[in-house]
C-alpha cells in the first residue's frame, strides 16, 4: 500500500506545473492556438501536455470542437481545485527564495566589545544567513546617536535611557578592573578599592569616554576625586602608558581579561557598584529576536 502511494506521489511531483498552467490558459482562451500564442509553445506541444494530464487523471478535460474547446466538468474542477494550489506552490518559491537570500544588519558597537564579544557571535550570525554590517565607535553616546538617525538597526553599548519605541534587553553586567604594572605592590591583593584608586594617578580616556563617565560616576557617589594624571585619545596605547609607568587605568572586564602587555596585570575593583551593563537596543522585534539567538 505504501509502495504505491509512494509511487502515486512521485508521479505527481514528476508532472511539470507548466502543464497546470497550460491547462488554465487553454481554459481561459477556450482556444489551443490562442493558449499556444500566449504560452510560446506550438499547438502540437500544448496538446500533448493536455492530452498529458488527461491520462494522468483519467478523464476528458475539455470538449473539442472547430470552434475551440470547451471545459468539462472534470476540467472545471480541476480549474476550481488546481489554481490556489498553483498560488500557494508560488508563494513557498518566493519564501524559499528569500530563505537563500542573506539578511543583513546594521550593528554598532564599542571596540572593547568588537574585540572579544562578538566576533564569536557574528560568526554564528552569518553561518545562519545573518550578515552583520558593524560600525564601531569608542562611545555609547556615538553609537545611541547612529541608532536614533536609522544609520543602525541595533546597537550593543552600556546600558543607556532610551525612548520606549526603542526595544532594550540587557546582556550581561561588565565589572571594572584597574589595571597597574606587575611591580606594583598592589598586584598582590585580590581587589581594589576605590578609596586606593582616588590616591593613585590615573592613566584615563577622553572626558566623552562612556567607561570614564561611568567610572567618574561611581567614584564621586562613594565620596571621591579620580586624580587624573594623563588623557590619551581611544586605543589599546592606553595600556602602554600603564605599561611605561604612567599610572593606573580603569577598564571593563572584557579588557581586563585581554591584556596586550606581559608586565600588567589587572585587579578586581572591590565595591559591586563598579560595573556598567551591556545592553541590546534595536528597532525592531525581528532583529532583535534574531541577535537574541546569538548574544543571549
Amino acid at each position: 500500500m505504501y509502495d504505491r502511494l509512494y509511487v502515486h506521489q512521485k508521479e505527481v511531483f514528476d508532472m511539470d506545473t507548466d502543464y497546470f498552467d497550460s491547462f488554465l490558459e487553454t481554459a481561459r482562451q477556450k482556444s489551443i492556438s490562442k493558449a499556444s500564442e500566449k504560452l510560446n509553445l506550438s499547438p502540437p506541444a500544448l496538446s500533448k501536455q493536455i492530452k498529458r494530464l488527461e491520462s494522468y487523471y483519467g478523464t476528458a478535460l475539455f470538449y473539442r470542437s472547430t470552434s475551440g474547446v470547451e471545459l468539462t466538468p472534470s476540467g472545471e474542477l480541476l480549474a476550481e481545485r488546481i489554481q490556489p494550489l498553483l498560488h500557494e506552490l508560488a508563494q513557498i518559491q518566493r519564501e524559499m527564495q528569500a530563505c537563500r537570500q542573506k539578511r543583513r544588519i546594521r550593528l554598532g558597537t564599542l571596540p572593547s566589545l568588537a574585540a572579544h564579544y562578538l566576533p564569536k557571535r557574528i560568526l554564528a550570525l552569518e553561518s545562519a544567513a545573518i550578515e552583520i554590517e558593524l560600525t564601531v565607535r569608542p562611545t555609547s553616546t556615538e553609537i545611541f546617536a547612529l541608532l536614533k538617525e536609522e544609520k543602525l538597526d541595533a546597537a550593543v553599548i552600556e546600558r543607556i535611557p532610551v525612548h520606549k519605541s526603542l526595544r532594550v534587553v540587557d546582556l550581561f553586567e561588565e565589572h571594572f578592573y584597574a589595571v597597574t604594572r606587575t611591580s606594583d605592590p598592589l598586584v598582590k591583593a585580590t581587589t581594589v578599592s576605590l578609596s586606593q584608586l582616588a590616591e593613585v594617578p590615573l592613566v584615563m580616556y577622553p572626558p566623552n569616554c562612556s567607561v570614564r563617565k561611568t567610572v567618574g560616576l561611581i567614584m564621586a557617589a562613594h565620596g571621591h576625586v579620580p586624580a587624573i594624571k594623563m588623557e590619551v585619545g581611544f586605543g589599546d596605547f592606553l595600556l602602554g602608558f600603564v605599561a611605561a609607568g604612567a599610572g593606573m587605568a580603569i577598564v571593563p572586564e572584557l579588557v581586563a581579561l585581554h591584556l596586550p602587555h606581559a608586565d600588567l596585570q589587572a585587579i578586581p575593583i572591590k565595591e559591586e557598584a563598579a560595573k556598567r551593563t551591556i545592553s541590546l537596543i534595536s528597532h525592531s522585534a525581528s532583529n532583535e529576536k534574531a541577535l537574541l539567538r546569538y548574544f543571549a
